[in-house]
């Protein structure tokens, strides 16, 4: 059975959308409940599901008995990327009316793939972990296809030129080596497309089913910040990082979106997402700046 890209909090299936008679926050329309992504073909999810689950089966302070049993869990999620390497999907932004083979999937087909290598080869699966190395090549060759060597910098999609911020994770999933030049061209050529004036980030450029965006997306900002502490620009992920944070209401809760001109947050509100983000940048900035070279420099100046 597919996995659904979100079920409702009591666990339903069915997240049926509607839209309110209601005038919405400063007049914007339209007021929707529900969420009709949860019909949409979002084909990260099995990766996702693999790499939350590997702590759990490699850990060692886990019993191995009490997870051997589970193993034919990460069989048959593997077995599902393997079914979905070649079927286009709607991609981390739910498009309603375009299906496409994302490189945002494919990094999760790869990140997945990867996650059932490693527990394969903690629980001694020779026949999963041959598989498991397989698809990790299929994903990483699929990746590579999204690369525009001209410009230097991954592209949303096979096929597709538009850039998009959730092309980061190929630096923060360690696809790319962020000590590269590889990596930090291609931050380079995302954010100077996808960062507004403001220094906030779109999640694209191009129109979508609602037309062209108006306003940036919240997470995308904080992975920016995680982005750039990964390649070595630490100040400026601080710098980037105190600045987001300003943007949360009066008790620290972020919205989905930012509105570039005025600052205003738009969409839904309080958004996991954000906070998320919020947290992995914090994270991420905090284990830099304990490694000795960068102590030392600080010291220094």
């Amino acid at each position: 059975k597919r996995y659904q890209p979100l079920y409702s909090i009591s666990g339903e299936s069915d997240i049926l959308e509607k839209q309110l008679d209601l005038e919405g926050y400063l007049g914007n329309k339209p007021v929707r409940i529900g969420n009709q992504a949860y019909t949409h073909t979002q084909n990260d999810v099995y990766g996702q599901i693999l790499v939350s689950l590997m702590p759990l089966f490699v850990d060692k302070r886990f019993i191995d008995k009490e997870r051997a049993g589970s193993l034919s869990i990460i069989t048959k999620i593997l077995q599902e990327i393997e079914n979905r390497m070649d079927e286009p999907d709607a991609g981390i932004w739910e498009f309603r009316e375009r299906e496409q083979y994302h490189c945002y999937t494919y990094l999760f087909h790869w990140a997945g793939s990867l996650a059932a290598l490693k527990i394969a080869q903690t629980h001694q699966q020779p026949e999963l972990e041959s598989k498991a190395k397989q698809l990790c090549k299929l994903a990483a060759a699929r990746i590579e296809k999204c690369y525009d060597e001209k410009r230097g910098v991954f592209t949303q999609a096979i096929g597709n030129k538009n850039l998009d911020a959730s092309n980061l994770q190929l630096i923060l999933m360690n696809y790319l080596d962020p000590s590269g030049e590889k990596a930090k061209n291609h931050l380079v050529v995302l954010e100077k497309e996808l960062k507004s004036k403001n220094g906030l980030f779109y999640r694209y450029k191009h129109e979508d089913d609602f037309g062209k965006p108006e306003s940036t997306f919240l997470v995308c900002g904080f992975w920016y910040a995680e982005a750039l502490a990964c390649v070595g620009r630490v100040e400026e992920a601080i710098e980037t990082f105190e600045y987001l944070i300003e943007f949360s209401n009066h008790v620290g809760l972020f919205s989905e979106d930012i509105d570039p001109e005025t600052g205003s947050q738009w969409g839904n509100f309080p958004q996991t997402y954000s906070h998320v983000g919020l947290v992995n940048a914090a994270y991420r900035i905090d284990k830099k700046l304990d490694q000795p070279n960068f102590v030392n420099h600080l010291k220094w100046q």
